[in-house]
């Protein structure tokens, strides 16, 4: 025995395992069962031998008793796998011997274990003694329910075994009731009791397993129990043994906490469960299990009522007992809580029914995390039952958490809880707690921060506000932004005042036509902006009747305004955030706003891309000359018929380091808008007429050509730029060609008459003028008599198209008659191939110029060529 003592419980339960693998693989089922069940011999005796030595945790009475139940559980295992092995077919009255005598030994277990675990540990009063009974009445009506329900209601497994579940029923009722009645105060009564149960429970499956032999199931059923059985002795032996001796002062009479415990919650699911099976299955509820259900249900009822008494009589006794502090608390601003080892509420400041709502009937012996948010409930229990185990209290390092407490309204306040110290009257075994109510300080600070996410003007959101909603809808949808034009003209025509008038009924607008999960925003002081969970066609749908609102009529007082709107848009992406897709869609609305009013465009890569290399150069156009970036090459003009150059087209040519070549129209385009085409025309006039004042001088009469924006034709500083660069260089106003698009004449009817006005000043100062890229728009032939053009410079797609040559010719031979008539220089513009050259050749045209007889050139290539050329003329 002395070598058994010395056993770690480990080593215990390796060799049970090992035990049970080798019984369950070497011998039939129902035999290891038996010898299974006979291993509880183990824990038995070492229960029987700590009782002896005086180490039980509780009362030797009940150690000693459960010990035998054990023992006596063990030997009938034994007995029944030496049956079922030996002598398997024996019965007597029609019932196998092993099932009789386990029957006899549940019988025998029942009255050995009971008493052990129904020995008075606490003073009950009546009504305690009534909940006991009445927990063991309910309960056991629940066990046998499902049991009768699945087992027996069919007529099947009668006798032995119906005596064995109900009496297995009752047994393991009394004993889960004992257990749970003792789970707070008596440590070794709530491990022994729930053991009890299960040792009971498997000792009846083996009555029912042995009962019915033939049933394939039983065997199963008998390996299972024996092996259950092992798990409740060791669980006895932990409680009877092993725990803490049970300490403590008394419960008082009435104050159990199992009066508010959820006993029934399991029996009755189970029941519940059964009997939904049963008539799921098609059967039916027979008069046994109606009055076992009727059983249960008035149990529980009646508990029920009991516990409402008891813990009514349980409250007021705690609030006598919290009238000690109550002088102290009264008229507080804080509310000051007592609370016992388990959070649970012993007494309340009257505050508490002022401040919250509470009465002490809410609160009173309720853990009070029951009024916390479940979010943070288990944080503030953590934090309190931290709090509880302190031996001392620093007041000054006292540390506040905050929680949200629902009053006795059922409404949310943000409390903010203080742990005081122990409570004087029960030292060691309580907390008290101040709460403030900070509700007020919350919303307030709430307020302000929804403030900050609002326009205080429109009511929407501002951007902090869509940068919130932003992800909520990153799932799916898109962000579309809406422009404005037109407000600040109404607040210069009808005030400042109407003008935000006309904001706020657009933001109306919006918000009326928008879903409910939409956020629509104010972005800009001319911009709105919504997140939509619609996908691409619904946000472009949803974009357009946005814009169509915008645009209707605006009423004021008096007055009608209106408001031209473009939108763009952009998808929501979970991996971008809204600042980048806010930015995107503003790209998309910039496309929008090269549009006529109502233009809807989404954000692509290749807009970003384009708007990117656009910025890029308005960054750089500006120093590119200092930089030597810009250049000026030349394309001669030809004389067809002997193949010498006439006259040049000065061309200017920005060799961006990162973009590559820029074109001569998008530079200037591009200066325009920027505002330095003057600079950049005074430089390329500077160069170009020095160069052709030289060649001039060196072979002959050159003239050349420049490109100009129609713009620059109205600007009086380059007309005298231009007097001003001749006379410096000493050359003929003759000698100048100025050339205008064919697309400038299409710019409008006013635009096309103001252009022809620039031309013919031009011409009245002996500057000649000409039309490039005659023939690639819609201009007709009979608009040439009323254009003061001295140049008419056709382009490719007159005359280069091989499909239909004769055609082509037709067309150019048109040109060139009409504008000999009109006393123009027809230039084929374009020439790339003989075919070209042969087509425009047999017209009659006598200028040309093209990638055939030269490209643009730097100026020492064009030298070389008219050195070329009076070569080859010469011989």
């Amino acid at each position: 025995m002395n070598a058994l003592r010395s056993v770690r419980p480990s080593t215990f339960v390796a060799g049970g395992v090992a035990w049970a693998l080798a019984v369950v693989v070497l011998l039939p089922l129902t035999t290891a069962g038996g010898l299974l069940a006979a291993g509880v011999l183990v824990p038995a005796v070492v229960m029987l031998r700590a009782v002896h030595r005086g180490a039980a945790a509780g009362p030797r009475f009940r150690a000693l008793l459960l010990g035998a139940a054990l023992l006596l559980t063990g030997a009938t295992g034994l007995a029944c796998a030496v049956i079922t092995l030996v002598v398997p077919d024996v019965t007597v009255d029609g019932v196998t011997l092993s099932a009789r005598l386990c029957l006899i030994s549940l019988v025998l277990v029942v009255l050995v274990t009971l008493p052990g675990l129904l020995r008075p540990h606490q003073h009950r009063d009546p009504l305690g003694r009534l909940r006991v009974c009445l927990d063991v009445v309910g309960v056991s009506a629940c066990l046998l329910l499902p049991t009768w329900v699945l087992i027996f209601s069919d007529g099947y497994l009668r006798g032995p075994s119906a005596i064995a579940a109900f009496l297995g029923a009752v047994a393991t009722a009394t004993a889960a009731v004992a257990g749970v009645h003792a789970i707070r105060h008596r440590a070794s009564l709530r491990w022994a009791g729930p053991g009890a149960a299960l040792a009971l429970t498997c000792l009846t499956a083996q009555v029912i397993a042995a009962d019915n032999p033939a049933n394939p199931n039983s065997a199963l059923a008998a390996v299972a129990a024996g092996a259950a059985v092992n798990v409740a002795a060791w669980v006895m032996w932990w409680g009877s043994v092993r725990v803490d001796p049970d300490a403590g002062p008394p419960v008082p009479a009435g104050g159990e906490p199992a009066a508010g415990f959820p006993l029934f919650a399991l029996p009755v699911l189970g029941s519940s469960v059964a009997v939904v099976a049963r008539l799921v299955h098609g059967g039916d509820l027979d008069a046994t299990a109606i009055a076992l259900a009727v059983i249960a249900l008035l149990a529980v009822a009646s508990r029920e009522f009991v516990s409402a008494i008891a813990l009514r009589r349980h409250a007021e006794l705690l609030t006598h007992h919290g009238n000690r502090l109550r002088s102290l608390m009264f008229g507080s601003s804080d509310v000051a809580v007592v609370l016992d080892t388990g959070l649970a509420v012993c007494w309340q400041s009257p505050a508490a029914a002022r401040l919250f709502g509470l009465s002490d009937q809410d609160v009173l012996g309720r853990p009070i995390t029951a009024h916390v948010h479940r979010d943070q409930a288990a944080a503030v229990g953590a934090f309190l039952t931290g709090r509880l185990h302190e031996d001392r209290f620093d007041l000054a390092d006292a540390q506040a958490v905050s929680a949200r407490f629902r009053d006795g309204f059922g409404r949310w306040r943000d409390t903010e809880w203080t742990v005081g110290g122990a409570d004087p009257a029960m030292p060691g075994r309580s907390i008290v707690l101040h709460i403030r109510d900070v509700t007020d300080q919350r919303e307030l600070e709430q307020a302000l921060q929804q403030a900050s996410h609002l326009d205080p003007l429109t009511g929407l959101a501002n951007t902090r506000g869509l940068r919130r909603a932003g992800p909520a809808a990153a799932d799916g949808g898109a962000l579309l932004v809406l422009e404005l034009g037109g407000l600040t003209a109404i607040a210069d025509v009808h005030g400042s005042e109407r003008s935000a008038t006309v904001l706020v009924e657009a933001a109306r607008r919006v918000r009326t036509r928008i879903g409910d999960t939409d956020v629509p925003a104010r972005v800009g002081d001319a911009r709105l902006a919504v997140v939509t969970r619609n996908g691409a066609i619904g946000a472009h749908l949803l974009a357009n009747q946005l814009v169509t609102a915008l645009t209707a009529p605006y009423e004021l007082d008096g007055a009608t305004a209106h408001l031209q709107v473009w939108a763009g848009l952009s998808d929501l992406c979970p991996d971008t955030d809204v600042d980048e897709v806010l930015r995107r869609a503003e790209l998309g609305l910039r496309v929008a706003r090269s549009q006529p009013p109502g233009g809807v465009e989404w954000y692509d890569e290749v807009i970003e891309q384009r708007l990117v290399r656009r910025s890029t150069l308005e960054q750089d156009l500006p120093t590119a000359i200092d930089r030597n970036e810009v250049e000026l090459l030349f394309q001669p003009v030809f004389e067809l018929s002997g193949r010498q150059p006439v006259g040049v087209d000065a061309i200017l040519s920005w060799r961006h380091p990162s973009l590559g070549r820029l074109p001569a129209d998008e530079l200037l385009a591009l200066a325009e808008d920027l505002g330095v085409l003057g600079d950049l025309r005074r430089w390329a006039l500077h160069r170009t007429c020095r160069q052709v004042a030289a060649w001039r001088e060196r072979y002959h009469p050159l003239w050349f050509s420049i490109s100009v924006r129609p713009g620059e034709l109205g600007d009086e500083i380059f007309h005298s730029g231009l007097d001003e660069v001749l006379s410096a260089h000493r050359l003929p106003r003759s000698a100048l060609v100025v050339e205008v698009s064919e697309d400038d004449l299409h710019q409008g009817p006013e635009s096309g008459e103001r252009l022809a006005e620039h031309l013919r000043r031009l011409r009245m100062s002996d500057v000649r003028t000409a039309v490039g890229h005659f023939g690639a728009g819609p201009t007709s032939l009979s608009r040439l008599r009323v254009l003061p053009v001295d140049v008419l410079k056709v382009d490719r797609t007159v005359f280069s198209r091989p499909e239909s040559a004769p055609a082509a010719g037709a067309i150019m031979d048109v040109a060139v008659t009409l504008g000999r008539r009109l006393g123009m220089d027809v230039i084929a513009d374009g020439l790339s191939t003989d075919d070209d050259l042969a087509t425009v050749y047999a017209t009659g045209c006598r200028f040309g110029k093209g990638d055939l007889l030269a490209r643009p050139m730097p100026a020492e290539h064009v030298e070389a060529l008219i050195e070329h050329s009076r070569d080859t003329s010469a011989s």
